[in-house]
């Protein structure tokens, strides 16, 4: 049997953006909408626009690194009081409640390359319902620590915004299929 490569169509030209095949009678390339048909100026919009998503998707996957960093800052302070607790006040359950949360947060810390949004905000529920279970075994823990405590709520709340963020970004350079900076 002979082997029959095709040619390709005369009336196909590659995306330059993605290189797939679209009919040069087209404006928009069908995979990622680049003006293939375009002027020179629509195409440059369109290289821009790229470029800012690119640059806003490394912004917000910054913050989310920073939301990170609290959440093991988090899982020390944890071990640490733990430590303090059983060894320095004799009080072993203490002890071993801190170092399992301080464990649960490692975890969460590391589940956070995989999900960011979803482990932020995960960690960051299990901080407030164990400040708020502080709260009613020993109320006066309410205030101690109030501007750690602000402190790390905000870093929360912008760690779990940023990460929504940067899935939306990765969504519209996936969508346009351009590959995001490392």
């Amino acid at each position: 049997m002979e082997n029959l490569t095709e040619l390709p169509d005369a009336s196909l030209s590659a995306c330059e953006n993605c290189q797939t095949l679209n009919s040069t009678q087209q404006k928009f390339c069908t995979q990622c909408s680049f003006p293939i048909g375009g002027t020179d100026e629509e195409r440059q919009i369109f290289r821009s626009t790229i470029t800012s998503r690119k640059w806003l998707l490394n912004e917000a996957e910054s913050r989310v690194r920073s939301a990170k960093t609290i959440i093991y800052v988090l899982a020390g302070i944890f071990i640490l009081f733990g430590l303090y607790r059983g060894f320095g006040q004799d009080s072993f359950p203490d002890m071993v409640v801190n170092i399992v949360l301080a464990i649960v947060f490692l975890i969460f810390a590391a589940w956070a390359e995989k999900n960011p949004f979803g482990a932020i905000l995960t960690a960051f529920i299990l901080y407030l319902t164990v400040q708020v279970v502080n709260a009613f075994v020993e109320p006066s823990t309410i205030f101690s620590g109030i501007i750690l405590k602000v402190i790390f709520i905000g870093a929360f709340i912008k760690g779990i915004r940023s990460a929504q963020e940067a899935k939306e970004y990765m969504k519209e350079l996936d969508k346009v299929k351009a590959v995001p900076q490392s």
